[in-house]
């Protein structure tokens, strides 16, 4: 088995970028509102909001596509090191650690047994921020990772990451595990134990609001997880770069706040 690592088709083909714009990542807490398009969207008109989306979108794949595969490498190290400072993560260390203790002789990258606490993750493609290297590093501590598989009527299935990747069928060229599905939306999520999401974003800003590509997937999955019991409800961290991370966010009203923010500098809780 090998171990994860990040799909990064040519330029022009690439599924998820970046902006020129005036956004101001964390360094610089998000001083500027670069998504100048939010204030020209009055509230209640989808049209505007869904064209001021779009410009954002935009703006944000700008910028994504300028950076460097050195850029890129040392962002997905980044992101895996501040990810383990998660509260939430550490507490599963301790336990797949005490499991590693009784069963020296189980193999790291084994998939968490049923009902064990485990992440949910995705594989990265294109100039999305890397996550091979935090898929990595749950690996290595035997945390269980699932990845989602996209049905056909938009919302997302689970598979046990065995970095067993292929071009997906519903959006093609987004990377998804082959093997068996374990779960189905939310509460799949729920029933399986998992304790933190890491949702994939173009942008998110400091009241937790994320922006994706549109396609709406992880928009439905955070919605339905509002059925979930507190205690039950996975953290959900959005993944991005420090200069994706804006002042605010054009919010239409089926947009759900993550919980969190992981850059590759830094893990901000927004609870």
């Amino acid at each position: 088995m090998t171990l994860p690592h990040d799909h990064h088709p040519p330029a022009d083909t690439a599924v998820e970028t970046g902006a020129d714009t005036d956004t101001v990542g964390t360094a610089a807490m998000a001083e500027h509102d670069t998504a100048v398009a939010a204030d020209a969207a009055p509230a209640g008109d989808e049209a505007a909001l869904v064209a001021a989306k779009n410009i954002v979108r935009e703006q944000l794949r700008t910028r994504r596509r300028a950076r460097t595969d050195a850029e890129r490498t040392t962002a997905a190290d980044g992101i895996a090191d501040h990810a383990l400072t998660i509260p939430e993560l550490a507490s599963l260390l301790v336990g797949t650690r005490e499991r590693m203790d009784e069963s020296p002789n189980a193999s790291a990258a084994a998939p968490s047994p049923a009902g064990s606490p485990c992440v949910a993750a995705y594989a990265s493609y294109g100039t999305e921020p890397g996550t091979a290297a935090l898929r990595a590093a749950l690996w290595e501590v035997s945390v269980g990772v699932l990845l989602p598989v996209i049905r056909d009527d938009g919302d997302l299935d689970w598979a046990w990451d065995r970095d067993d990747l292929d071009a997906g069928a519903v959006s093609p060229g987004i990377p998804e595990p082959t093997g068996e599905i374990v779960g189905r939306g939310a509460s799949g999520l729920v029933a399986l134990g998992v304790r933190v999401l890491f949702a994939p974003a173009l942008g998110v800003d400091l009241a937790g609001h994320r922006i994706g590509k549109a396609g709406g997937y992880y928009d439905r999955l955070l919605a339905d997880l509002d059925a979930a019991a507190p205690a039950d409800r996975p953290l959900v961290v959005a993944v991005v770069h420090d200069d994706d991370l804006v002042k605010t966010l054009p919010v239409e009203a089926h947009d759900r706040a993550v919980d969190a923010i992981l850059t590759p500098t830094r893990y901000l809780d927004l609870r």
